[in-house]
């Protein structure tokens, strides 16, 4: 991997060639370094191994006028001929119609807890024996087939702004996902486990194999699900993915082109009284963490949700002055497909308050209950007023006088603003949940909703 001090030269070129050329510039140098191995058949398949150092350049032509650039340079010429490229790019866009500004005053940032393993190096020798003990905690709980992915990864970043804000960030993260199957494939279960030290975590990598396969066993024998009305439990997974939905959708920009359903809340109840969510950008472990944004505005933890009051919502220097308020410290440049990027307000650390039952407390009910152990393809009806429908994916499971019976082919057909507001218990187990359904990292425990609307899978 490349030095700090040469990451920072290219940084600092590309400031001082864009003078005089453009009205402002912020540029961004990453250099990290990732591995991945992949498993199945109970075996590691492949790792894989990338090095990387690239260049981020956000240009403010004129006005709002502005345009974006990334790619990996390995010279000096290589970052002139970005800002060449991105300036020639930027001028032939139009205005934007979202953009008022960015950060412009310098600021010292707080140091960072529990983002970094320093034996992030010594990972990669200890990594296939990680995998493997969390497959054989699988199979020893009575999995047949054991397939996933470890992914992890460290990276040095710095950046500079020619309107003064400047500093810089390294991090290293993890994130294992275990699949366990039974002879059929309908009989099958899932194991989560991410964070920011794999060094320190071969207890909770163990833990999400061992999941993963008494799921498994414990789906065997599932028939088909009735359609109906029932009180759901959901898994960190699904509860992060479902219910995490409503304090991510607290964004301006969100808001404004109709990706929202809280537009006209702020102020009002939207869930029950026990339950308080935080935008948290500092809490150990988190894989969002920063101590300031893209502009350079310090972070800060924001109050999304308190009491079950809709409180705050994110911001960065745009919204801010849209919104007549601050920002808080929540800029980001956010893909929006086939390769384009806006500077917006983003979610950091998604936290929500961990609630102080156990499971066995959870499904204590007298009423048909679900329990849903993960789920695929979440797809909205309408965002603006919140019907969506999921799918249910390995493991599920009805309870009756406190009996697990293993079910299948049902979808959740409901409305996240109402399962929100019906939340009526929350688990003592938050841990924090990041996969391709989960893409904030959203801190969670298990969480009990009262009277959700179950379809056949088919329909």
């Amino acid at each position: 991997m490349a030095g700090f001090d040469e990451l920072k030269s290219y940084v600092d070129i590309a400031i001082d060639y864009s003078k005089d050329k453009v009205e402002g510039v912020i540029a961004r140098g990453f250099m990290s370094s990732g591995s991945q191995i992949r498993f199945s058949q109970n075996a590691i398949d492949i790792g894989k191994r990338w090095d990387e150092v690239r260049l981020e350049l956000f240009m403010i032509i004129e006005g709002t006028q502005t345009g974006y650039s990334e790619r990996s340079v390995t010279s000096e010429e290589d970052a002139k001929q970005a800002v060449k490229d991105t300036i020639a790019f930027s001028k032939k866009l139009p205005e934007s119609m979202f953009f008022a500004g960015v950060e412009e005053d310098t600021h010292s940032y707080r140091d960072l807890k529990g983002a970094y393993d320093e034996k992030i190096d010594d990972f990669t020798e200890k990594a296939p024996g990680f995998v493997n003990a969390a497959i054989d905690a699988a199979v020893s709980e009575g999995a047949k087939r054991v397939a996933g992915a470890l992914k992890f990864s460290k990276e040095l970043s710095f950046f500079k702004s020619s309107y003064g804000p400047q500093g810089s960030k390294k991090m290293t993260e993890y994130d294992l996902n275990v699949r366990a199957f039974q002879d059929e494939l309908d009989y099958s279960g899932q194991g989560l486990e991410c964070g920011t030290k794999p060094n320190q975590d071969e207890k909770g990598m163990v833990a999400a194999g061992a999941k993963a396969g008494r799921l498994s066993k414990q789906a065997i024998g599932a028939v088909q699900g009735d359609p109906g009305t029932y009180d759901l439990i959901l898994s960190p997974t699904v509860g992060a993915n479902v219910l995490g939905s409503i304090p991510d959708a607290a964004n301006p920009f969100a808001i404004l082109i109709g990706l929202s359903p809280l537009g006209d809340k702020m102020g009002e109840q939207i869930g029950p009284d026990f339950l308080s969510v935080t935008d948290n950008p500092w809490i150990p472990n988190g894989l969002a963490c920063a101590s300031f944004d893209f502009e350079g505005t310090p972070t800060q933890q924001t109050e999304i949700i308190k009491d079950g009051v809709l409180r705050s919502f994110v911001h960065n220097t745009t919204t801010a002055k849209m919104y007549e308020t601050s920002s808080t410290g929540s800029s980001r440049m956010l893909g929006l497909g086939e390769g384009l990027k806006m500077l917006l307000p983003n979610s950091s650390n998604m936290v929500f308050e961990n609630g102080n039952h156990s499971f066995e407390e959870l499904i204590e009910n007298s009423k048909p209950t679900i329990y849903v152990t993960s789920n695929w393809y979440t797809r909205y009806q309408n965002y603006q007023t919140g019907e969506f429908s999921t799918i249910p994916r390995d493991a599920m499971f009805l309870i009756e006088n406190g009996e697990m019976k293993p079910i299948k082919n049902l979808r959740i057909s409901d409305n996240t603003l109402r399962m929100f507001a019906n939340i009526d218990a929350l688990g003592n187990d938050r841990k924090q949940v990041y996969w391709w359904e989960v893409e904030i990292p959203t801190f969670m425990p298990t969480i009990r909703v009262s009277d959700c609307r179950m379809t056949a899978a088919t329909q």
